[in-house]
């Protein structure tokens, strides 16, 4: 019985190894698991008993997956097939029986073909892949005056998920803010209502340039302001897109309507400049930033910009607690308003 055991046993051992990935280095040891990747000169696996691992492809003698693997070479298409390391260090790739070998120094990545056709072929709802955050503030003052102020902002990203190798694609921005106050003091009572949201669709065309379509809305009461309608588009460029940190530049052009509480309205076309910034400063605590500048090439002069600033700190995994500034300015606003109009805003967050 101990003998037809530790048969059974070195079976279920060998078959185990069968179905695994199999690396032997030039030590001489063999290494099985199941790859993740294969980059920067570094094989990544995932082995049952040693856990994650990197493995220099320099101390690889032979290298064999047991599933397809997906092979990015650079400014080709991936080739797909069983993969197996040379002795000379380059890789042989076999599909339909037919193999052919792919120079080590023109490889970018190499991974599972099922996770690569995954990435790939990514589709997703409408409502899936938004990241974000949302953000909520009430505040509320009773004696000789009585205020009552709410705020709430919204900002979200849809991007598909990143591949190995760059391939185009829309990423869809939106944001919206919302400031209602109202205060009331011996019978005399004044409310300030603003609101301001946009969508924007970006078509990235390479790994840090885009072209994108704007449409936003945009109501200021404190500006005498009914409703601005701004529709435009142009070129951006994101300047630094790291897991920390992304700046982005814009510029482009926009056709604007506005009408005011007094009846005036006026149209005019004006020039976009802005930017984004976003950066994780530590794990908890995170600063976004964003400014739009729009020059009046119908009405030379006059000018506006919209600013925003929101520090956060998380509490939780998905709750968090901000500060922030808001801030529309008009160089041409109702007669009897000002030309600035800002909000400080603080409250609980929700990231998604």
């Amino acid at each position: 019985m101990k003998v037809l055991g530790c048969a059974l046993l070195v079976f279920v051992s060998f078959a185990a190894m069968a179905r695994a990935d199999v690396v032997t280095l030039k030590n001489g040891d063999r290494i099985t698991g199941t790859m993740l990747t294969i980059k920067g000169g570094n094989l990544e696996l995932k082995s049952d008993v040693l856990g994650d691992l990197t493995i220099p492809l320099a101390q690889v003698a032979t290298f064999s997956a047991e599933k397809p693997a997906a092979v990015m070479v650079k400014g080709e298409k991936a080739l797909q097939g069983q993969l197996q390391l040379k002795s000379s260090g380059d890789w042989q790739v076999t599909s339909n029986g037919k193999s052919q070998t792919v120079a080590a120094s023109s490889v970018d990545v190499i991974m599972p073909e099922e996770a690569y056709n995954k990435l790939v072929e990514h589709t997703a709802k409408p409502w899936q892949d938004w990241k974000g955050g949302a953000s909520l503030g009430y505040a509320v003052q009773r004696g000789d005056q009585q205020t009552s102020n709410f705020s709430t902002t919204v900002t979200a990203t849809r991007e598909r998920p990143a591949t190995p190798i760059f391939i185009p694609h829309w990423r869809t921005n939106y944001g919206l803010t919302m400031v209602f106050s109202h205060a009331s003091q011996n019978g005399t009572s004044v409310t300030s209502n603003t609101l301001s949201t946009g969508l924007r669709q970006d078509y990235l065309y390479a790994p840090s340039d885009f072209l994108f379509g704007l449409v936003q809305f945009d109501h200021v009461g404190a500006q005498g302001l009914y409703l601005r309608q701004t529709y435009g588009g142009g070129y951006g460029h994101d300047v630094i897109k790291t897991s920390r940190t992304i700046f982005s530049v814009l510029g482009g052009i926009t056709f604007v309507h506005q009408k005011f509480f007094t009846g005036a309205y006026n149209q005019s076309a004006e020039a976009l400049a802005g930017e984004r910034l976003g950066i994780q400063i530590t794990k908890l605590v995170r600063l976004d930033h964003n400014l739009n500048f729009y020059p009046n090439l119908s009405n030379t002069g006059q000018y506006r910009f919209d600013t925003s600033t929101t520090l956060s700190a998380k509490l939780s995994n998905k709750f968090s607690v901000n500060a922030g500034v808001i801030d529309f300015y008009l160089s041409n606003p109702a007669l009897g308003s000002h030309k600035n109009n800002m909000a400080f805003t603080s409250g609980l967050g929700y990231t998604f």
